[in-house]
């Protein structure tokens, strides 16, 4: 959890927070917006479904070859320590039914939508497919691509 007083809350999707710890393009800036939350500048926000979502990823990677199990063990540890406001999945349901339908993304991604939508803030994602089927949508609004992340900070 972040201590009050962070300037500007965003919420962070998965895509975004495998890069704080993974060697992936975009990682400079993903790490930009980590060292912002851990200064407390920026309060970071996201569903619960972070964590084993973030922990499938890493172990996915594994699953290619591109990471040792010490590695994907490393890493869980730090993706522990994530500054972030976790928020419950119950507390979002209501809404990602209706996010979903209306655009097609995955649950997993609704529950995101959901949490910014609520908090009336924005959610960064570096997944350009998500951004492409929120196109056109009352909830395009909702998401912005992880290389504008500066310009939120």
């Amino acid at each position: 959890m972040t201590e009050g007083g962070a300037g500007r809350s965003l919420v962070f999707d998965t895509s975004v927070a495998v890069k704080f710890y993974v060697p992936e393009e975009g990682k400079e800036r993903a790490e930009k917006l980590l060292a912002s939350a851990t200064a407390g500048e920026v309060e970071l926000l996201a569903p619960a479904t972070l964590m084993p979502k973030g922990y499938n990823a890493v172990w996915q990677q594994h699953r290619r070859g591109e990471m040792s199990l010490g590695e994907v063990r490393e890493t869980w540890a730090r993706f522990d320590g994530v500054p972030a406001a976790l928020y419950a999945t119950e507390d979002l349901i209501s809404r990602w039914g209706e996010i979903t339908a209306d655009t097609g993304v995955i649950v997993y991604d609704a529950l995101f939508l959901a949490l910014a939508e609520d908090e009336n803030i924005v959610m960064v994602t570096a997944d350009g497919k998500l951004l492409q089927r929120l196109e056109g949508t009352d909830f395009a609004s909702l998401a912005v691509h992880l290389t504008s992340v500066e310009s939120l900070l």
